[in-house]
């Protein structure tokens, strides 16, 4: 596809965060694990700003030590189109890194959003089966971003189906310890405290039940039905982990949860002003990170 320049004022769109309401992992296929997940994008989010851009696709991320090349932006980008239109793609960063909250998966699925509609524009066809392949090619974590909303994922991540609900009024603090949490070794882990397991039918009902307590806004069910198979490895491995949790319940958190991999851990509170009242009563040491959020379905 030949690379223009792109006709089409400056735009702005969101790259939410996600927290894995359920987690539970399988064994391995193909190198990769099977997973049984349930995803919610959160409110939290990062901005991704497209400005046109001559002669060339360009990437200006605001962290330090990123190179224009090496993120999912980019990867992102080149999967949809080879070169990609000339775009200047400005990522501002909310969301904590190494955090188990997708913000990298966020920000290719917004890049993909937001370059398609680039390209429609410019008169080439992109379908919404295009764009899941690019979310697919980009990490296993792309295409449930990229659904922007409820869904259950299985497989690697590659199969994603929605589950139609409205936001529940509840609030959330996540708590990010001065420790980053890599993903690559909490599978490690998790191989070798033998934790993946088969996921069958049992498995798939327990992520429809949570799906449904959760349409129906009923707090005590969901919160009951939370559930991660890595917080069984992460927290005695990173006991930061494991405090991030008892600080949380003390702040008045009905349930806890560790995010992804790690090494965030979310609080649930029935309403936005208790999530708010907690996270005041938390202080926080050198290189922690604490935001109150809502579920965003």
């Amino acid at each position: 596809m030949k690379a223009q320049r792109a006709p089409f004022e400056p735009f702005v769109l969101k790259a939410r965060a996600k927290v894995n309401l359920r987690l539970e992992v399988g064994p391995r296929t193909n190198h990769l694990h099977d997973v049984l997940s349930v995803i919610v994008p959160l409110a939290v989010h990062d901005e991704l700003t497209f400005e046109p851009a001559q002669d060339r696709f360009c990437v200006v991320m605001d962290l330090p030590g990123i190179d224009e090349r090496e993120n999912l932006v980019w990867r992102a980008a080149r999967q949809l189109a080879d070169p990609p239109p000339s775009v200047r793609v400005s990522v501002t960063k909310h969301i904590p890194v190494f955090a188990g909250l997708g913000g990298g998966s966020a920000d290719a699925a917004a890049a993909l959003r937001g370059l398609a509609r680039i390209l429609r524009l410019q008169g080439h066809s992109i379908s919404e089966a295009a764009l899941v392949k690019a979310a697919a090619a980009c990490g296993s974590d792309v295409p449930a971003v990229l659904c922007g909303r409820l869904a259950i994922v299985s497989g690697t991540g590659d199969s994603v189906t929605p589950y139609p609900c409205a936001a529940p009024p509840w609030g959330v603090v996540l708590l990010k310890p001065a420790i980053d949490s890599i993903t690559s070794r909490a599978y490690q882990w998790l191989d070798e405290a033998a934790v993946p397991h088969p996921l069958g039918a049992q498995t798939m009902q327990r992520a429809r039940t949570i799906c449904r307590a959760l349409a129906d806004h009923d707090f005590q069910a969901t919160m009951r039905l939370l559930h991660n198979d890595f917080d069984a490895v992460i927290s005695p491995k990173l006991p930061a982990v494991a405090e991030a949790h008892r600080r949380l319940r003390e702040a008045g958190a009905a349930a806890t949860l560790l995010c992804g991999s790690g090494s965030c851990v979310a609080g649930f509170f029935a309403t936005l002003p208790e999530a708010d009242a907690a996270r005041a009563r938390l202080t926080l040491g050198p290189g922690e990170w604490a935001g109150v959020t809502e579920l965003q379905p």
